[in-house]
């Protein structure tokens, strides 16, 4: 399912949310778009290596600025598009229920808090060491993106508003342009997430970090009603369902 634009009748300010954004685009176009099309891997793998977060040093004190810069780095071209795509989708109406300071700080702490659970699952994983040498090591494998950080948004929409409609693509096995609740869209989102983590955990290597993924979401949905003003919450739900019913 890919989501294309969401139904929903709380709109406002974005600054933050597409601050964000042109920020994780000018770091792709500036830094690693040069580097994916003149074919310069081993450029590519370097920064990547020196910006994303590698577990291994962190959870030993070191590179702890990548904390912070793992977060605006990505992959490939396919990588940005579908992390920019759903910040843009649900980051305006969680942007406009916090406030602008208070989305941003929600917005990092998520990504922090997915930085967490992707250590534990490492440690949790069959065979887990620390030793750098190892072929394959997870613990020397950088995670960059954005989408630990996005994974709370989506957690906070869900909880602020699970009623809207998220229009969304899906291939039966022809393209169909469907309306879904946004509960029912994200909810199924975040079980994908938490399945593909649990099978992640048998120690097959699959390249996503799941973890990060379920760990984002939950931060984000344990902060959302502590940075909220839940009596907003309510009137702007009202007026949702009252433009959805429309």
């Amino acid at each position: 399912m890919i989501p294309l634009y969401d139904i929903n009748a709380v709109r406002g300010s974005s600054i933050i949310t597409y601050a964000i954004i042109a920020i994780n685009v000018a770091v792709f176009v500036i830094f690693e778009l040069p580097l994916i099309l003149t074919g310069n891997v081993l450029w590519l793998n370097e920064f990547i290596k020196q910006y994303g977060l590698v577990p291994y040093f962190v959870v030993n004190g070191l590179r702890l600025y990548t904390l912070a810069t793992h977060m605006w780095i990505h992959a490939s071209i396919e990588h940005i598009a579908g992390n920019m795509l759903f910040l843009h989708i649900f980051g305006d109406n969680v942007e406009y229920v916090l406030g602008k300071k208070k989305f941003l700080l929600f917005y990092l702490l998520s990504g922090l808090g997915a930085v967490v659970f992707h250590l534990a699952s490492i440690a949790l994983a069959p065979g887990s060491t620390l030793n750098p040498y190892l072929m394959q090591n997870p613990w020397m494998t950088p995670a960059v993106g954005a989408s630990g950080a996005i994974s709370g948004v989506l957690a906070a929409y869900m909880l602020f508003f699970p009623h809207a409609q998220v229009m969304t693509l899906v291939f039966l096995p022809y393209p169909l342009l469907i309306p879904v609740p946004a509960v029912a869209f994200i909810g199924f989102w975040f079980l994908y997430q938490l399945l593909m983590g649990t099978w992640s955990l048998s120690g097959v290597p699959t390249g996503v970090a799941w973890w990060a993924h379920v760990g984002g979401f939950l931060t984000g949905a344990a902060l959302a009603y502590l940075l909220a003003d839940r009596d907003r919450i309510k009137s702007l739900r009202l007026r949702a369902r009252y433009v959805i019913a429309i």
